[in-house]
């Protein structure tokens, strides 16, 4: 089978599937769907020298870890998100790692994902921040719950109350928002 016709195939299935459910994030689900006799781990090990981070991520980091307890809150599975974290050299930029999938086998469109976070670092709704780019599992349903999110729209040029283009703007964004509740 030519691999476009293969990609294709694949990219329909995904958009079949639906990333609401557990199985879009399951590379076990996909290699025995698609009868593929390989090891996934090893694949993904073979393929981790394609890992990368936005240089903006990196910078925000930097500037926010001595400030805030930096948390990671992903669908992605543990595997993938521990080989992330290691190949871009940022242990020590995260007090707690959180797998939804692995971890508490729900996808972020559930608040409840984000209740069990809270109790997990023993912190209420209202302070917790998060940041993420899906619109859905990492804005609206947090704010449902009190939690002060922010969407992360890199493809757009708003830079709203609650919307940002580019991670270099959190930094100077939480700032205000901190300063103006102590006012």
């Amino acid at each position: 089978m030519p691999l476009e016709e293969a990609k294709d195939i694949l990219f329909r299935e995904y958009e079949r599937i639906g990333k609401e459910r557990l199985e879009w994030y399951d590379p076990e689900y996909w290699f025995e769907r698609f009868k593929i006799d390989y090891d996934w781990k090893k694949l993904m090990l073979d393929y981790s020298y394609a890992i990368s981070a936005y240089p903006d991520a990196l910078s925000a980091l930097r500037k926010l870890k001595d400030r805030y307890d930096l948390v990671v809150i992903s669908n992605a599975r543990r595997e993938f998100i521990d080989l992330q974290i290691e190949r871009l050299g940022l242990e020590n930029y995260f007090s707690r790692v959180f797998s939804t999938v692995s971890d508490f086998r729900m996808v972020k469109k559930e608040k409840e994902v984000y209740l069990k976070v809270c109790r997990e670092i023993d912190v209420s709704e209202e302070e917790l921040i998060h940041v993420g780019d899906d619109y859905r599992f990492d804005f609206l349903v947090p704010r449902s719950i009190g939690i002060k999110a922010y969407y992360l729209d890199r493809k757009s040029d708003r830079n709203d109350d609650y919307v940002i283009n580019s991670l270099e703007h959190l930094p100077r964004l939480l700032k205000v928002s901190i300063d103006n509740e102590h006012k």
